[in-house]
């Protein structure tokens, strides 16, 4: 574990139980991650296949794979890292269940033909994203409309949401958000399969933690409940760069993550290798706004450099006018 830092080195060198690391922009934490997997094997002679790294898009597993190359050699290539998609897709798959997977053009196309056939006029985006935040919070259709009972757009919607269940379900087809809710729902209802993934993977690493879902939180806590021994789950993310809640990600799952896991360990990596202090500073004038969120001070050892820009615009098209402007002037 040459080059990294003091508390690098601690993130990397944690071996049994359950951690999150809170990595602030530009340090490191990818490297990090693949220290680690490379200090369970080498170290602690751990099987790479017994060990799993998860991510949220495939350019992000792929850097990972790179990355984990010049640290384990051909072992690499033993370690299962992928999207948390992906490890659904084999999982289900693994276990006999027969399913094609439909694009977001058929979405579209079946959500139309079932308005035009219930003669409903809403926004099909307005359908889609409903039906996903719903999913991704691991909301039936039932549920959906015990929810939203009174409120006649919702329930138009939840008539949809029911309908477009039911013809996937004949056709036996399944888009990206149901890889999740059917890996939860097998997991948590067959304990033989639980216990049979339990032991597959003996350390669980999630990189981006910032960005689970409360469908995906549901199946980590499943794999790593009434663990003992020799195993691990280590998540690495940062509140602060939590972006995605329109598409349903929860801040809460790496705000929470000491209470819900009360036995973890909490290491900060707050040293950033990437920018200027200058742009430290404005980050963390920033985000002293939010309410909540997990305590840290940003640092770095670059030199100074230019000082931050505040661009102010009435719409969106002036500031991409703005941006352009200054991008030009460089």
């Amino acid at each position: 574990m040459k080059g990294l830092n003091r508390e690098q080195k601690k993130a990397a060198g944690f071996t049994n139980g359950i951690a999150a690391v809170i990595a602030v922009p530009g340090s490191g934490k990818t490297l990090v991650m693949m220290e680690r997997i490379g200090n369970l094997v080498k170290q602690y002679n751990v099987q790479p296949e017994t060990i799993i790294g998860l991510t949220f898009n495939r350019n992000a597993a792929e850097q990972m794979r790179q990355r984990l190359v010049p640290v384990l050699g051909e072992l690499a290539q033993r370690v299962t890292l992928s999207t948390i998609h992906s490890w659904c897709h084999y999982l289900l798959r693994t276990e006999g269940k027969v399913f094609e997977i439909i694009s977001g053009k058929e979405q579209i196309n079946m959500i139309r033909n079932l308005m035009k056939r219930k003669r409903l006029d809403l926004s099909v985006g307005t359908i889609l994203s409903e039906i996903s935040l719903a999913k991704n919070n691991l909301i039936t259709w039932q549920d959906f409309k015990e929810i939203h009972a009174g409120d006649l757009m919702m329930m138009k919607i939840g008539h949809i949401y029911m309908a477009y269940e039911e013809v996937k379900k004949r056709n036996l087809q399944m888009d990206l958000n149901d890889l999740l809710t059917e890996t939860y729902k097998l997991l948590k209802e067959n304990q033989d399969v639980r216990k049979k993934y339990q032991e597959q993977y003996s350390h669980i690493l999630v990189d981006e933690f910032q960005d689970t879902n409360p469908a995906q939180m549901g199946i980590l806590r499943l794999l790593v409940s009434g663990r003992n021994g020799n195993s691990s789950f280590w998540v690495c993310g940062d509140d602060w760069q939590s972006i995605y809640s329109f598409a349903g990600a929860s801040v809460n799952n790496i705000l929470n993550f000491q209470s819900t896991f009360s036995s973890s360990t909490l290491f900060i990596l707050n040293i950033n290798y990437r920018s200027t202090p200058q742009i430290l500073k404005a980050c963390q004038n920033l985000i002293a706004h939010n309410v909540r969120k997990i305590e840290k001070t940003l640092k770095t050892d670059n030199p100074e450099g230019d000082e931050v820009i505040v661009l102010e615009s009435s719409s969106e098209e002036g500031e991409a006018l703005c941006l352009v402007n200054e991008i030009n002037e460089l």
